[in-house]
């Protein structure tokens, strides 16, 4: 039976006082991932939690379809979904999160770094969003980068356009418009491009009971 504790705590008070410690450089990587009651139970009972992949959000069905594909090609593992954690945030973030996730139950947990997939949680909207990032360069002004961003994005539409898809899904693309926009993206999977309080995330293709420090269910 898996041995790490499994306590109750109101929301606000889920969370200990006191710097979180992550360290984006460690061998075990602290995360922190809010799961239903019976994600809990399934690693209570079978000691690893499987992603169920009908719980991604049909709107972003590109995004996660890409986020899979690097996460089997950069990992050592395999399998049909992503776990979702918290790899940097701040202590008052996971408070508010927890308390807007009530009922539900909140996992702190290590993982050896080779079977997570970090990425900067803001960057990633852009592949939400199927738009390409654009990396600041050193020693880049705010007006100098958001006219080279904004000349990026309009190339990409242009292409688009030409094409005839500047309104279709991004499967829909053409294949040297998709590699070229999914190639950009890869630089937020990057952690040398991650400034020191950026927020982190993680995705993992399952969470095993003897990663897990604690649990706590939120009441």
């Amino acid at each position: 039976m898996p041995n790490f504790p499994v306590t109750r705590a109101r929301a606000d008070r889920a969370v200990p006082a006191g710097r979180v410690g992550y360290d984006l450089n460690a061998d075990r990587l602290l995360l922190h991932t809010f799961q239903p009651e019976e994600a809990l139970e399934e690693l209570l009972s079978t000691e690893q939690l499987i992603p169920d992949p009908s719980r991604a959000e049909p709107l972003f069905a590109d995004a996660y379809a890409w986020m899979l594909r690097e996460m089997d090609r950069r990992l050592p593992t395999s399998g049909d979904g992503a776990l979702w954690f918290w790899a940097r945030i701040t202590r008052e973030y996971l408070v508010e999160s927890s308390r807007r996730h009530r009922g539900d139950v909140l996992l702190t947990c290590r993982i050896p770094r080779e079977r997570v997939l970090l990425s900067h949680h803001w960057d990633w909207h852009c592949a939400l969003n199927g738009i390409p990032h654009v990396l600041e360069l050193p020693g880049e002004g705010d007006e100098d980068y958001d006219a080279r961003r904004d000349r990026i994005w309009g190339e990409i539409d242009d292409r688009k356009r030409a094409a005839g898809v500047l309104h279709k899904e991004f499967r829909e693309w053409p294949e040297d418009v998709r590699r070229d926009l999914e190639r950009s993206w890869e630089q937020f999977l990057d952690p040398a491009t991650y400034g020191r309080w950026d927020v982190v995330q993680a995705t993992a293709h399952a969470l095993r009971a003897e990663d897990v420090l604690y649990a706590v269910r939120l009441g």
